[in-house]
């Protein structure tokens, strides 16, 4: 688990359950609820912010909120010199 913070803010009104989001998702963050024929956002500390589900719905209803002073965002690359 990475524990970023990050929050996927969700419009159910622009939603239409094509399911993009859920089967886009490579971390398993985004879960189907089959009855609600909705995305169910499970695991959001563990999203990578790739913003692949958001670019992928053509209606808009997702917006990732990347927490960028979470320890996973601020890396340090000097052990590389």
């Amino acid at each position: 688990m990475i524990n970023t913070n990050h929050r996927i803010e969700f419009d159910p009104e622009k939603c239409v359950g094509c399911q993009i989001c859920y089967k886009s998702c490579f971390v398993d963050v985004i879960r189907w609820d089959a009855e609600a024929k909705r995305p169910i956002f499970k695991y959001v500390e563990d999203c990578e912010h790739c913003f692949l589900c958001m670019a992928l719905c053509k209606k808009e209803a997702i917006t990732v909120v990347p927490n960028y002073g979470s320890e996973h965002m601020l890396q340090n690359f000097d052990k590389y010199r």
